[in-house]
C-alpha cells in the first residue's frame, strides 16, 4: 500500500506567526539597544577602570552579535522550500542559536582569564562611574528583554532573550560591586563579579546549546513518550504491528514522525479512513503535526519475516 504524508503542503511551510515582520523589527530594536549598552559600558569601564563593566560590555557586544545572527537566521528561515532544500530553511534559526551559544562559551573563558589576572594584579576602580553606567545598562537590558518577550517561542530568539535576562542579572552584579567599592573600598569584588558573570554564562549557554544540538541531531522532543506512542499505535483496531518508527524535530516547535504500519485491513477505503484517524490521534495526543506513514499488509510482513528466519 502506498505511503502518505501527514501534510499536503510544502515541508518548509511554517505558521503565519513565523512570517510576521514583527519578529524582525523586534530583533533590530534589540540590536540597537545592545550596541548602545556596549558603547556606554566600554566608555564607563575605561574611565572607571572596572573590569566588571568591560566584562559586561563584552557580553553585551556578544549579545549584539547574537541578535544580528538571529536576525540573519530569521530572514533565511523565511525562504520558501526549493528543489535543493525541499524541507525548507527553518533550521537556519537553530544554526544561528548554535553559533551564538558557542561564541558565549569562548567569551566566558576569556572573562575567567581576565578575572584571574585582575585578582593577582588589582587596579583602582572608580565606583561612581561604574554605578552610573551600570544603572544605564540595566535599563537598556530590561528594555531589550521586554522587546523580545513575545518571540520566545523560537529557540533562536529565546537564546537572545535569555541573554538579555542574563545581562540584566550581570548588570545588577556590577551595580552591587560599585556600591561595595564606594562604601567599603573592596576592589577585589570587581574581578569576583566578573568571574560570577562568566559562570552564569557557562550555565546558561550549556542548557541552551543542548536544545539546539538536539534539533540538529534529529532528536525527538525532550521527554517525548516514545513507548506510549508505540503502545497507542498498536492498540488501534486493525493495526497488527508498527516498525521503522522515527520521531524527530524538523525544526524548533514542530514534531514529525515516519513509520511503517502493518494492518490486517485490505480494503483501500478502510485503510484511508484508518490513516486519517491515526494522524488525528498523533496530533491530539502527541503534538505530531507532520506524519509520513507507510501502510503494509500484516500477512505480507509476517511472510517476509518467515523467509528471513529460514535463511
Amino acid at each position: 500500500m502506498g505511503h502518505s504524508h501527514g501534510q499536503a503542503h510544502s515541508h518548509g511551510s511554517k505558521g503565519s506567526e513565523d512570517r510576521s515582520p514583527k519578529r524582525g523589527r523586534r530583533l533590530l530594536i534589540a540590536l540597537a539597544l545592545n550596541l548602545g549598552i556596549t558603547a556606554a559600558e566600554v566608555v564607563g569601564g575605561v574611565i572607571s577602570g572596572s573590569l566588571a563593566l568591560l566584562a559586561d560590555a563584552a557580553h553585551n557586544f556578544s549579545d549584539a552579535a547574537s541578535v544580528l545572527v538571529s536576525y540573519i537566521a530569521w530572514r533565511i528561515s523565511q525562504r520558501e522550500a526549493d528543489r535543493r532544500r525541499t524541507f525548507g530553511y527553518a533550521r537556519a534559526e537553530t544554526i544561528g542559536a548554535l553559533i551564538n551559544l558557542t561564541t558565549l562559551f569562548v567569551i566566558g573563558l576569556y572573562l575567567v582569564y581576565e578575572a584571574a589576572t585582575r585578582l593577582f594584579n588589582p587596579v583602582e576602580v572608580a565606583g561612581t562611574t561604574m554605578l552610573v553606567v551600570g544603572v544605564i545598562a540595566l535599563v537598556e537590558d530590561l528594555a531589550a528583554a521586554w522587546v523580545l518577550r513575545k518571540e520566545i517561542g523560537s529557540l533562536n530568539v529565546k537564546s537572545t532573550y535569555l541573554h538579555m535576562i542574563a545581562d540584566a542579572m550581570a548588570t545588577v552584579g556590577v551595580i552591587v560591586g560599585a556600591v561595595a567599592i564606594m562604601t567599603w573600598g573592596i576592589t577585589w569584588i570587581d574581578p569576583v563579579i566578573t568571574a560570577l558573570i562568566a559562570v552564569y554564562i557557562f550555565r546558561h549557554a550549556y542548557k541552551e546549546i543542548r536544545e539546539a544540538i538536539a534539533v540538529l541531531m534529529d532528536s525527538a522532543p525532550k521527554d517525548f513518550d516514545y513507548d506510549g506512542l508505540l503502545a497507542e499505535l498498536k492498540a488501534i483496531p486493525s493495526v497488527e504491528d508498527v516498525h521503522h518508527l522515527h520521531v524527530w524535530q524538523p525544526d524548533e516547535g514542530r514534531t514529525a514522525l515516519e513509520g511503517h504500519i502493518a494492518v490486517s485491513e485490505q480494503d483501500l477505503a478502510a485503510v484511508t479512513d484508518l490513516k486519517g484517524r491515526i494522524k488525528a490521534r498523533l496530533k491530539e495526543r502527541f503534538g505530531i503535526d507532520h506524519a509520513t506513514l507507510e501502510f503494509e499488509l500484516a500477512s505480507h510482513v509476517r511472510h517476509s519475516r518467515e523467509l528471513l528466519q529460514d535463511r
